[in-house]
């Protein structure tokens, strides 16, 4: 392997390392401030994560990306299990490792079988993104059928970095370890290691497997983005520990990116990739809400013992309701346009699959407000006066208020002017639409033809 040559950034790729830059250095930031104990050890392994989370998105070739991707997991079980502060972190960590490891075993299968791929169209093998790519190009002009002989390492692909985006049924360590570490953990773990299994769709699957991804594969994984939007929505609605909101409302917005690297089209993925930015933003601010309000008043609830904090922390409430708005869609916000991107490349292949998804945008709202209405207001609590501020801190702080105003003024931005984002990476999600746009057609077609010849014998 040519090591010299498998590093390297495209516009996705440098989408991601932004993402990963703003929310590790804030991270580290609050660090200093929330974590009481082994603090150098603590941002040590906060900055080895983001090492490792840096090296997975500059990869260009697969051994490379194997070997961070896995590496991630070392310093996130230790961060999870050295400084959880929730429910059972120690089992917490344990579930993690054991979800990663099984995931592992099929991804690694099918790296293994794509690096030999090329053998089936007389190339030598070759680990190296732009071959890969190349050579999938080729197979694509050259009207390789759609259900090659590597079709079977797609399907593996998928299971491994389904297990890191917590798909379902596989999604059960995603709120256990939410719940479970401390939420400055939270932030980097929700924002950007949620994003690799995505990530790996988005840079091996789509562009290195073109011929393979049937129409099963992709109406499959688009259903069950779909069916997650729905169903973390609602979960979302039946908790009151914020943590556990938090994070099956990730889950919740991790279907919608789905969908939109399933549509394969232009709209989705370039959608998908711009939600991958937009979600990162947003989760990691509310969760770095969360460690605010837990360093003052313990485990947050929305039930009445924590109601009225509008009263109490007017500037932190404003941010709360700004980054609750723009998680569930507010037009003029980051989120919006994300998730309409991903839904109008949606209903170019299947408008049930977004008539759900649009559920969800209402569900999402729903436990938005839900949040918004017990946790600041309480209008069925006990009114809180202003003066009952608890001596244990007060309205956000000088070092607070720089992270949370920052990404606030990204999101507004990035809502305002989707295009001028966009530009750093829509050359490349073009560009892979266009490789695998006409694989899906003519997926449909076959399909069409199938349908029409069963119906009429």
């Amino acid at each position: 392997i040519d090591w010299q040559r498998s590093f390297g950034a495209d516009g996705i790729s440098a989408l991601m390392v932004l993402l990963t830059g703003i929310i590790g250095f804030f991270t580290i930031w609050l660090a200093s401030s929330q974590i009481d104990h082994r603090k150098e050890t603590y941002i040590g392994l906060l900055l080895v994560t983001i090492s490792m989370l840096m090296g997975v998105f500059l990869s260009m070739a697969l051994v490379s990306f194997y070997i961070f991707f896995e590496a991630v997991l070392i310093p996130l079980i230790l961060l999870i299990h050295g400084w959880g502060d929730g429910k059972n972190p120690q089992a917490a960590s344990k579930r993690f490792l054991l979800f990663t490891l099984a995931g592992s075993i099929p991804m690694v299968v099918g790296l293994i079988s794509l690096a030999m791929s090329p053998n089936i169209y007389g190339q030598p093998s070759t680990v190296s993104f732009s071959e890969l790519s190349r050579i999938a190009s080729q197979a694509v002009s050259s009207g390789i059928p759609i259900g090659s002989k590597d079709s079977w390492a797609v399907w593996l692909l998928l299971l491994g970095f389904g297990i890191k985006l917590a798909i379902l049924p596989l999604h059960t360590w995603l709120p256990m370890t939410y719940a479970a570490a401390h939420p400055n953990t939270t932030s980097l773990i929700a924002s950007v290691v949620a994003k690799l299994g995505l990530y790996g769709i988005l840079r091996i699957v789509i562009p290195l497997t073109p011929t393979a991804l049937s129409i099963e594969a992709q109406m499959v994984i688009g259903t069950i983005g779909a069916i997650v939007i729905v169903y973390g929505a609602l979960v979302a609605l039946t908790k009151d520990n914020l943590r556990e909101v938090l994070a099956f409302s990730s889950l919740s917005h991790v279907g919608f990116i789905t969908l939109g690297l399933m549509s394969l089209t232009k709209e989705g993925l370039g959608g998908a990739a711009l939600q991958m930015f937009n979600h990162g933003l947003i989760t990691a601010s509310m969760f770095w809400i969360l460690s605010m309000l837990e360093q003052r008043h313990g485990t947050i609830s929305l039930k009445s013992e924590d109601r009225g904090l509008a009263a109490q922390y007017p500037k932190l409430a404003v941010l709360l309701v700004f980054f609750t708005l723009a998680g569930a869609g507010l037009p003029g916000l980051n989120g919006f346009v994300g998730e309409l991107l991903t839904m109008s490349g949606m209903m170019r292949v299947c408008a049930t699959l977004v008539a759900i998804a649009v559920l969800g945008t209402v569900l999402g709202a729903w436990y938005g407000l839900r949040i918004v209405q017990r946790l600041l207001f309480g209008s069925d609590g006990p009114r809180v006066d202003a003066q009952q501020r608890p001596l244990a801190g007060s309205d956000l702080q000088p070092k607070e208020w720089l992270p949370l105003v920052s990404v606030a003024v990204l999101c507004l931005y990035i809502g305002l002017f989707p295009m001028r984002t966009m530009k750093l990476f829509q050359p490349d999600t073009d560009r892979l639409a266009s490789l695998v746009e006409p694989v899906s057609k003519q997926a449909h077609r076959d399909m069409d033809t199938l349908v029409v010849e069963s119906t009429n014998p």
